[in-house]
């Protein structure tokens, strides 16, 4: 019989997780930071009806949320994320040939749905295939690599938009995506019996006593997402602005994870990983809305003010008194 050897956290299965996730967060991330620039020009539109685009992905990511433990009940965990991931990828192939403002919303609400599942389905799998001693490690460097992907991609994805144009960042990142695919594909999950969950349930997907980390998270995570559209004019400090959100990550998942009661940690790192997204996105929008580099600048600079003053006097303080790990 074929056994799945969790004894360690670095197993090849868990390796193979990681980089799913990190390429899975490349793709996604080569092709945000140059929506913004090129869909005005390609469906001949104003900047600030782009940014309607980043909205409808964070409310399609979260719509997705409350089913997600029903289906990773009800169906193979493996096949949700490697189902939605295809789906995702094929939206994002749709960005190429987009001609309307309609079309738009209806490609990035798919992709904000599947990418919702696709990640937390990815999280289910990451903590199955890990030990119940080795899973809080687990979860940190499982956000890891999904914030090392974002940074990776965002790189990527603007140098090949420079180089070659938009639709050679567009097969590039779905390239990518079906890399991270196959890696997914090789994990091995050990089978699990349904549990019978009730079809919405906020368990894996929010984390109720983690809201004040929550918010400052979000605070922290639209800085680079509201810098993100200056590399179109050869401004890279949102670049900077991400390597401190990946440095980051580290810190804050395990505050997500240590708030969490037994058997929450994979919905800690869930909330962690929503509310991350949600700052990017929500950032990304703002962007596009002000359209204006030193606006963009003002507006970074009074979120990351906002996010220090917040973590000192309400996020610090909460989480020493209500831990519970």
């Amino acid at each position: 019989m074929r056994k799945n050897s969790i004894d360690r956290l670095m197993t090849l299965n868990f390796w193979r997780m990681c980089t799913a996730n990190l390429l899975l967060f490349a793709s996604v991330y080569m092709l945000f930071p140059v929506l913004s620039f090129v869909m005005p020009e390609q469906l001949g539109m104003s900047v600030s009806r782009t940014g309607d685009m980043f909205l409808a992905f964070i409310a399609a990511m979260f719509a997705a949320g409350p089913f997600h433990a029903y289906l990773c009940d009800e169906y193979k965990r493996k096949n949700v994320l490697l189902s939605s991931a295809f789906v995702m990828l094929a939206a994002m192939a749709g960005y190429a040939f987009a001609d309307s403002y309609l079309k738009l919303m209806l490609l990035a609400s798919v992709q904000g749905v599947c990418f919702g599942l696709a990640t937390t389905a990815g999280i289910t799998v990451a903590i199955d295939i890990t030990t119940s001693t080795r899973r809080s490690a687990g979860n940190m460097i499982y956000a890891w690599s999904a914030r090392l992907g974002m940074l990776a991609g965002a790189c990527a994805g603007f140098l090949l938009y420079d180089l070659y144009g938009f639709r050679t960042v567009v097969y590039a990142a779905v390239a990518v995506g079906v890399l991270g695919m196959y890696f997914a594909s090789r994990v091995y999950v050990a089978f699990r019996a349904p549990i019978g969950l009730r079809l919405c349930s906020l368990d894996r997907f929010l984390l109720p006593r983690a809201w004040v980390p929550a918010l400052n998270m979000l605070l922290i995570a639209f800085v680079p997402g509201v810098l993100l559209p200056l590399l179109y004019i050869g401004d890279y400090i949102a670049f900077l602005a991400l390597a401190a959100l990946v440095f980051l990550t580290l810190p804050f998942t395990r505050m997500f994870v240590k708030l969490s009661h037994h058997c929450q940690r994979g919905t800690g790192n869930t909330t962690c990983h929503l509310v991350m997204e949600t700052g990017l996105l929500a950032g990304l929008a703002t962007a596009c809305r002000l359209a204006d580099a030193f606006l963009l600048y003002h507006a970074a600079g009074v979120a990351a003010i906002l996010a220090l003053f917040f973590f000192v006097l309400l996020t610090y303080p909460y989480y020493k008194r209500k831990r519970v790990r």
